[in-house]
């Protein structure tokens, strides 16, 4: 896979940003800078994750951070607004 003719090295800068974990401003960047279109660039920063393990794994790890920090905070607010509901039930005058 890595003698693929349709895709070379990545430019610096959407390499850096891919490091980073901000894989859509890695894509803008791509497409800004080699002024190709967004399925193409798209195709481009796959083809780059699928050659380089740690980058993959590392993407996964910062993806599935996100998501329980998501899953959190959504846990907390949900406790929150059934808390409200049954105070409102439970103090509404009679």
């Amino acid at each position: 896979m890595r003698a693929d003719p349709r895709f070379k090295p990545l430019p610096p800068e959407p390499a850096t940003l891919l490091t980073e974990g901000r894989v859509i401003d890695a894509i803008k960047s791509l497409r800004e800078s080699q002024d190709v279109g967004l399925k193409q660039a798209k195709a481009w920063i796959d083809w780059h994750i699928d050659q380089d393990p740690m980058l993959r794994a590392q993407l996964e790890a910062q993806q599935s951070a996100t998501r329980r920090r998501f899953f959190f905070w959504f846990l907390v607010v949900d406790a929150l607004i059934v808390a409200a509901v049954i105070a409102w039930f439970l103090y509404q005058p009679r």
